[in-house]
């Protein structure tokens, strides 16, 4: 068996081209305060994440939304299954569809707070990372809240072997929020 010293978190937020990757880090990383923390903290983010999404989730597949005030502290999650199949999408609009699908009932919910920001946040079975696929959910996601005019605090991928951030379309990122 080989062997491995401990894994310490990489924060890779040099916007080059690698996504950022959370590796060793889990919820129990989480101080009792956690929730008066903002979480524009990328390795507080996963944290959350990582504590939100459990191991069955990620397993049965799941979308979850967390909601943060204006602050950007923690609120709330709300979590949809995903349908049984979604891992056999492989074009593109399935992706966005399917995203769209699960956000369009809670983005009214969600715009009736003004400055909540959200997290998206994809849980999924298998490997920790699936570039192409993750980074279409991390596209639509980015899409849509923009659309929306939801500020987007993030987006990442919950899998079994950890949380990470895949990157998004920069050329979304930069476009204004609806008003």
């Amino acid at each position: 068996m080989l062997e491995v010293g401990p894994l310490f978190s990489v924060d890779n937020s040099d916007p080059g081209p690698e996504s950022r990757h959370f590796l060793g880090m889990s919820f129990l990383d989480l101080t009792p305060t956690w929730t008066e923390r903002p979480l524009t903290d990328p390795a507080v983010a996963a944290d959350v994440v990582d504590l939100m999404i459990s191991l069955g989730d990620r397993h049965r597949g799941t979308f979850s939304v967390v909601l943060c005030d204006p602050d950007d502290h923690y609120r709330a999650t709300v979590m949809v299954d995903l349908p049984s199949e979604f891992e056999q999408l492989s074009r593109p609009h399935d992706t966005g569809q399917l995203c769209s699908d699960t956000l369009r009932p809670l983005i009214p919910a969600v715009q009736t707070a003004p400055g909540t920001g959200v997290i998206l946040a994809l849980g999924r079975p298998g490997p920790l990372r699936s570039p192409e696929s993750d980074r279409e959910w991390a596209d639509a996601g980015t899409a849509i809240c923009q659309a929306a005019g939801l500020r987007l605090l993030g987006f990442y991928v919950a899998a079994r072997d950890g949380v990470y951030q895949p990157l998004v379309d920069q050329s979304l990122v930069d476009q204004p929020t609806a008003a």
